[in-house]
């Protein structure tokens, strides 16, 4: 991330001054309710994508923001405005008939990001009981060029759903499908594996997904988006930037000696406070990650953008 760290100091002022104020996690299935050192350590991905798009402020689109689908540019020129690096577009989800729920937006929304620069992440999430179903949707997305030409510069598989109720099959499942979207992809387009908060898979709800494959995807995706939705779980920018810094520490010790990039999700971004955005900040400006969002866009505030602003 492009010199994050330098303005880590001036960030602990804010939190510090900062009063501490006294879940599903599934996104995109349905909107959510408002409520260690890597040195020398040899990175242990297969794959040889670049980690650009991931890297820096980034912003989040689901299928569920009628406000940007409406009116898909003027959104872009916003995020443009607030200093995004990379906007993530859920294209569908298992519950949906078609790959693109709004493929008018998409193709607007892609073309317009690319004129102003900025990159856009696809994002899918399946529910491993239709797998061939959901490969074809990945596939399309990776696949998917606009009139123009334009194409997604990464996609993101949304790992989360427990449709599927036996944790080993999802897993199995999982990989399957994995393998398959990395030999579509081609060893150098850069993919991401979002994953629900580490801290509830082996902290606080172990069961479940026991034996959840960290070190295995790690051999097929690039990045690491741990869905660090702290609202859900606690409250205050102590506890925000707390919850977040355990994800991350947890992510590092599943996959230790990896050295696995990774990009933050915030928020929801609803639900949060400005005081909470500038512990997730620090906690972001800290630790050793290339990037980091709030989910999502429609919900950020001027006083939030204002927190952010310094992951650009």
């Amino acid at each position: 991330m492009r010199s994050i760290s330098v303005r880590a100091l001036a960030l602990l002022c804010l939190v510090g001054l900062a009063a501490c104020v006294g879940s599903p996690e599934v996104v995109g299935s349905a909107r959510p309710a408002r409520g260690s050192s890597t040195e020398g350590v040899t990175p242990g991905r297969g794959t040889g994508g670049s980690t650009a798009p991931y890297e820096g402020l980034g912003t989040w689109i689901d299928i569920y923001d009628t406000e940007v689908w409406e009116h898909p540019v003027h959104a872009v020129d916003s995020m443009a405005a607030h200093g995004i690096r990379t906007i993530y577009l859920q294209t569908s989800n298992f519950n949906r008939n078609g790959p693109f729920v709004h493929p008018e937006g998409v193709e607007s929304i892609v073309d317009a990001a690319h004129r102003r620069g900025l990159e856009v992440v696809a994002w899918y999430l399946p529910g491993f009981r239709d797998v061939p179903t959901d490969l074809r949707r990945a596939i399309r997305s990776i696949r998917f060029r606009t009139g123009r030409g334009n194409r997604f510069d990464s996609f993101a598989l949304d790992i989360e759903s427990s449709e599927v109720r036996r944790p080993g099959l999802r897993t199995t499942r999982l990989l399957r499908m994995s393998a398959v979207i990395r030999r579509t992809a081609g060893a150098d387009y850069p993919l991401g594996a979002i994953v629900a908060s580490p801290h509830r898979m082996v902290r606080t709800d172990p069961r479940f997904w026991p034996g959840f494959p960290w070190r295995r995807l790690a051999e097929t995706y690039d990045v690491f988006l741990p869905m660090t939705y702290y609202t859900y779980r606690v409250k205050g920018p102590r506890a925000a930037a707390w919850y977040t810094a355990q994800n991350v520490q947890i992510l590092r010790q599943e996959t230790v000696g990896l050295n696995v990039p990774i990009h933050v999700v915030g928020g929801i971004s609803f639900d949060a406070t400005e005081a909470e955005t500038q512990g997730f900040v620090h906690t972001v400006l800290e630790r050793d990650v290339i990037g980091a969002s709030y989910y999502t866009f429609s919900g950020i505030t001027l006083d939030q953008w204002k927190a952010l602003s310094a992951l650009r």
